[in-house]
């Protein structure tokens, strides 16, 4: 007959690289959840800053449109609202139309130009 070896009987010596094998994959997962909570959380950040200098945009515009007809000499505002700042610098095409150049910065510190025209009714 044949012996037999110990650690084919024995089964004792077999755990250690079980147990090291599922810690290990556990770490793993453990830390790619970690790494797509932080990225989703970045995501979400950028989303809610686009999502202000949208509103900061369209609270400029409109602000703007009520400023036109008490326009003065000079050829820039500047608005400062609860989300950011927005400097509008226009020049008038004709007597309905403006070029204007938006530069916004939200309360948090990003910031975003945008260029546009807008028409007005003339009063």
């Amino acid at each position: 007959m044949k012996k037999t070896l110990c650690f084919t009987t024995d089964q004792k010596g077999f755990v250690l690289p079980y147990v090291l094998f599922f810690i290990a994959l556990a770490f793993m997962i453990i830390t790619a959840n970690v790494n797509l909570y932080q990225d989703e959380t970045h995501i979400t950040q950028n989303q809610a800053e686009q999502l202000k200098i949208g509103t900061l945009l369209q609270m400029a515009r409109a602000q703007f449109k009520e400023d036109v007809a008490n326009r003065s000499e000079t050829d820039e505002l500047t608005y400062t609202f609860p989300y950011g700042d927005v400097v509008v610098q226009y020049t008038q095409l004709n007597e309905e139309m403006y070029h204007l150049y938006f530069s916004i910065r939200t309360d948090n510190g990003a910031t975003h130009t945008f260029i546009n025209r807008m028409k007005t009714h003339p009063e």
